[in-house]
């Protein structure tokens, strides 16, 4: 996620210049062809230019909000996620009390099947974190992608998973989950079987151990709506579309100015790239932003910042437990939040 209240120069020429050196070649050739090869029969009337150039316009606009809802979306799960996590940690700590056993049970053995339950909550972060973070084959693949994810991986750590869930699992928990092909959702219901061992040794009755469980449900629910964004795409039928018409218009667009600035007079003709460059820039930028917005996990500056949300997630429930030695808030790099 991009946190500056304004993309930079550098930003700007990162995300454009592919699309100015398009318009300027569209310009370039009608121009060329017009003005110095004289072929007058290259220009074409405005009216069905400015046509395909509105339906253009509304598709585009279409396609930009589906993109902006998927990404909003999965902000607001993880804003869910964050919420559910603190409620789970701080039920946690007012329900397991062991009042309900039939011998007494010591406050540290109370206190341990605490921070068990909210450790394992946390490794169940990270393993929802690593699960995003796996590529898809629609997801941006390109050489220029690559290059950028090398470079947050360079001067951002990205942990493996094994390493960021080894502080907050138990010997057993470790080894239970290396064969799990989903490890979210077996960690939960791990966490289920655990709720259900605690209220067979009377930590907590029937009501606590519903409520507990139902925040188990809640969390199961988020994680299934963060997949579906994940493993789900934007309707490829409306991605290339919109691409192909994008092209189609801008290619046309110089072609259907020609004659609009001819009336200037042909000293005045030039004035076509210049104006071509801005109105095609306008609206390649525009599907440019829309495809880049339609997957929150990719791994790009677009990203939801789960990283931090995690982070700051895992500082809250250590506080709840008291801990002192708590980790540090993500900080962007280069602008950019993780």
């Amino acid at each position: 996620m991009y946190v500056r209240r304004q993309f930079d120069i550098l930003f700007m020429y990162l995300f454009s210049w592919r699309l100015i050196l398009w318009s300027l070649f569209t310009g370039s050739l009608a121009f060329l062809c017009y003005q110095i090869l004289l072929w007058k029969w290259v220009a074409i009337p405005w009216l069905p230019v400015s046509l395909i150039g509105t339906a253009v316009a509304f598709y585009a606009g279409f396609k930009n909000n589906q993109s902006y809802e998927r990404s909003w979306e999965a902000r607001k799960i993880w804003g869910s996620i964050t919420n559910l996590s603190r409620a789970f940690g701080s039920a946690s700590r007012a329900f397991i009390t062991g009042e309900y056993a039939n011998t007494t049970i010591a406050q540290q053995e109370v206190t341990e099947q605490i921070q068990v339950l909210i450790y394992r909550h946390i490794a169940w972060l990270y393993a929802l974190k690593h699960s995003m973070r796996q590529r898809t084959q629609w997801e941006h693949q390109k050489k220029v992608n690559k290059r950028y994810r090398n470079f947050f991986e360079k001067n951002f750590d990205f942990a493996t998973l094994e390493k960021e869930m080894a502080p907050f699992l138990n010997d057993e928990d470790e080894k239970w989950v290396r064969n799990k092909k989903n490890i979210p959702a077996q960690l939960l219901d791990r966490q289920s079987q655990h709720l259900a061992q605690l209220k067979k040794e009377g930590y907590i009755e029937d009501f606590r151990h519903m409520e507990l469980q139902s925040l188990i449900t809640e969390l199961y629910k988020e994680q299934g709506g963060t997949e579906r964004i994940k493993n789900t795409p934007l309707p490829r039928q409306f991605a290339t579309t919109s691409t192909i018409f994008i092209v189609i218009f801008t290619f046309l667009l110089p072609f259907g100015m020609l004659t609009e600035f001819q009336q200037l007079g042909d000293g005045l003709l030039w004035l076509l790239i210049p104006f071509n460059l801005v109105v095609s820039w306008v609206f390649t930028l525009m599907e440019y932003m829309g495809d880049y917005s339609e997957n929150p996990f990719e791994g790009l500056i677009n990203d939801v910042p789960i990283y931090s949300i995690v982070r700051n997630i895992e500082i809250d429930l250590k506080d709840m437990l008291g801990e002192t030695d708590l980790p540090e808030k993500i900080q962007p790099v280069r602008n950019i939040l993780f």
